[in-house]
């Protein structure tokens, strides 16, 4: 019977792994730079643990499932919410602020596409305690200098939900409305919108994009509304800061953000080639999720890579990620060495990469493997240099090859 692997999953095999690797370890070492914690969360949680602000988008794409005590779970289909109910729960005694990231794979049931998995990885920080106008600078730095540390081109837009909300706040909306009209923005669903908010000032305020000249044009256009104008001053306390960082970023107060939770400073990445999935992050403050889960006023502020699409970027981009190299292969050129070669191996691992033949292959075999998994050297073990206490050292680059002691090759590894 041919079982294959469920639709919107995906192998990754041996050399793929290695690049994703690498790549995640830079994105993870600029996060760190920062001072910021690995953690890692459950992968299946309470499904009303999501159902509180995670948006009607994620709801409907859930996995959900009960267990056999009948209790309704679901595959989380994001972090952020498993995040702060982890800070309710386990880190509300720790100093602040509480800086945290993460890295595995989320779980939703869409239509699979280029770049669109059922099963998709994201890396993503989290920034809880602190409600300045640095913060949110900080974790928009940290986004774009983990995509600088792997050499992608991309492009960055900062707006701010508050402008938005407080300006229907300002006209009269309800909460319920605004999120409704937030949500048709972000799915670019404009004619919806225009039906739930018919203020043409809105949708002139939606549109304002460019550098920060347009912040002159917003101020002019809101005035007079004090919700949405107290907001502005905050966005241009942010964008302060992220000029003293030297991030270069465009404006877009368009950005809406399809999750419910998010109350001030949005951003998003955008990279060219990936065609309609060219977003490769997104995030912003929210300032009131943790709340809902412990009573804590505790703000917050964070952001999420979709690893996934910055993979094809990558490789969209040709960016060159370094080959896998094996330091060393081992190869005994009878049975009669090959214990002796086992024991070389044994003393070689710990200071370097290093494979023995386990093929009982001849010499010639070896070597054509060896050169096929880039190692760089092969110490070819014979009985006739063993009995002068030596191995032959081949460079497998260069092809020269020299008979040599274990403490001179020491020192070449």
């Amino acid at each position: 019977m041919r079982i294959e692997k469920p639709r919107g999953t995906r192998d990754f095999l041996p050399d793929e792994m290695w690049g994703r690797d690498l790549i995640e370890k830079r994105i993870s070492s600029t996060i760190e730079n920062y001072g910021y914690r690995k953690i890692l969360i459950p992968t299946f949680e309470r499904s009303e643990l999501f159902m509180l602000k995670s948006g009607k988008e994620i709801q409907q794409h859930m996995y959900i499932f009960r267990d056999k005590g009948g209790r309704e779970l679901c595959l989380r289909p994001e972090a952020t919410a498993s995040v702060c109910r982890m800070f309710a729960e386990e880190l509300r005694a720790e100093q602040k602020p509480v800086k945290v990231y993460y890295s595995c794979p989320m779980f939703r049931y869409e239509e699979p596409q280029k770049g669109r998995y059922r099963e998709f990885w994201q890396i993503g920080i989290e920034l809880i305690g602190p409600k300045g106008p640095e913060s949110d600078a900080e974790v928009i730095d940290i986004a774009a200098m983990s995509l600088k540390s792997i050499g992608l081109k991309f492009k960055l837009e900062v707006g701010h939900l508050g402008i938005l909300r407080g300006l229907m706040q300002d006209l009269g909306i309800n909460r319920e409305v605004q999120n409704g009209v937030i949500s048709a923005i972000d799915r670019g669903q404009r004619d919806r919108a225009e039906k739930l908010v018919k203020d043409r000032i809105f949708f002139d305020l939606v549109d304002m994009k460019g550098d920060k000249r347009v912040i002159g044009r917003v101020t002019k256009l809101i005035r007079g509304h004090t919700h949405s104008l107290k907001a502005l001053e905050e966005f241009k306390e942010i964008l302060s800061y992220l000029d003293l960082m030297e991030v270069d970023y465009s404006i877009n107060l368009g950005i809406a953000r399809g999750l419910e939770y998010y109350t001030g400073m949005v951003f998003e990445i955008r990279v060219d080639g990936l065609g309609a999935q060219n977003q490769i992050c997104g995030g912003g403050r929210y300032d009131n999720l943790i709340g809902l889960f412990s009573g804590l006023d505790v703000p917050a502020v964070g952001f999420a890579f979709g690893f996934d699409r910055i993979i094809d970027a990558v490789r969209e981009q040709d960016i060159r990620v370094p080959e896998r190299r094996i330091d060393l292969v081992v190869a005994p050129v009878s049975n009669e060495v090959r214990e002796e070669a086992i024991k070389i191996a044994s003393r070689f691992r710990g200071r370097c990469s290093v494979e023995v033949d386990l093929m009982n292959r001849k010499l010639g075999k070896i070597l054509e493997y060896a050169s096929r998994i880039n190692a760089k050297y092969t110490i070819i073990v014979g009985p006739r240099e063993l009995k002068k206490g030596l191995v032959v050292l081949r460079d497998m680059n260069s092809g020269s090859q020299k008979e040599i002691g274990m403490d001179e090759i020491r020192e070449i590894l």
